[in-house]
């Protein structure tokens, strides 16, 4: 039984600014495994109700209503409140994944213990989507990881984990306002490194600096200098596959394997080039590696 359960959820979402509605008998709601394991949750997971109903008979199917209830932590309203359901995990996920994370790779089928679940309140096939509810989705997400000391981009949609089953969230061309995502397939499913993207841009903040060089071993052979400023410069980004891809803004290529990789960092620590993250920092281990959208990708060179 897991035993971490996020009491704090409903601070967490007043903090930033957001109307919330605490449900009774939220904090000790949760699946039959209980709450998450230590150092959990890894993810927050992007849904949609594919419903066309009141808020309250929403959050009534998700705490009691539903046969596997509950199936989400909180329900975003079309007018931006946060409804807070569970502080548990919860039975929202289903089958899916992998999906690599910036703690790790999320296992297959095992989303309900790694996510904290939203569902937003949209039936999905075309329902618009408010700027107030938009805006408040990417505030959630936001919110959630900082307070969980995630990155912003530590997120998934139900359709990117479950492409042969969810096309969740949708419609792309219904969004309100000047952010629209790409449609990842024809049911309008927004593209993962889009939402990704807008949620890194909107934190406002670049992701955390690598952790510091371990001291120096006395034994251990003097090493080549670091490349000075006018080496080669390649950069490594991580695709939503979990591919790792270099490029140097003319070409790029995936790395199939750990081996591939290191033999880069090698190179690259031999002053053959200087290897950069997308923040620009120093890749020395694959930790150092972000998460990116597929036009980031892109922008490595051509494959």
């Amino acid at each position: 039984m897991g035993e971490r359960y996020l009491t704090d959820l409903a601070r967490w979402c007043r903090d930033a600014g957001l109307r919330v509605v605490e449900v009774d008998g939220w904090r000790t709601r949760a699946r039959r495994s209980g709450g998450y394991d230590p150092g959990r949750p890894w993810a927050i997971a992007w849904h949609h109700t594919a419903s066309r109903t009141t808020a309250a008979n929403d959050v009534a199917y998700i705490v009691s209503g539903s046969p596997v209830a509950p199936i989400a932590n909180l329900y975003l309203a079309r007018d931006g409140t946060v409804w807070v359901c569970a502080a548990g995990a919860t039975n929202t996920e289903g089958k899916g994944g992998p999906m690599q994370m910036s703690r790790g790779t999320i296992p297959v089928d095992q989303g309900n213990t790694y996510c904290v679940s939203i569902e937003a309140g949209n039936n999905g096939i075309g329902e618009e989507w408010p700027v107030e509810q938009i805006d408040a989705y990417f505030t959630l997400n936001n919110a959630l990881t900082y307070a969980l000391d995630l990155l912003p981009i530590d997120l998934i949609t139900h359709a990117a984990y479950a492409p042969t089953r969810k096309v969740d969230p949708a419609r792309a061309e219904a969004i309100d306002g000047d952010w629209w995502p790409r449609a990842s397939n024809s049911s309008g499913s927004w593209n993962l490194g889009d939402v990704r993207d807008e949620a890194l841009q909107r934190a406002g903040t670049p992701p955390p600096d690598p952790p510091p060089d371990p001291p120096p071993d006395p034994v251990r052979p003097p090493q080549p200098a670091p490349p000075e400023e006018d080496a080669m410069r390649i950069t490594t980004a991580l695709d939503a596959n979990g591919t790792i891809w270099v490029g140097d803004g003319v070409h790029r290529r995936a790395l199939t394997d750990i081996e591939d990789f290191n033999n880069v960092i090698l190179l690259g620590a031999q002053g053959c080039w200087q290897l950069v993250n997308t923040s620009g920092q120093i890749v020395r281990e694959v930790s150092h590696v972000y998460p990116v959208g597929a036009h980031t990708i892109e922008a490595l060179g051509r494959a």
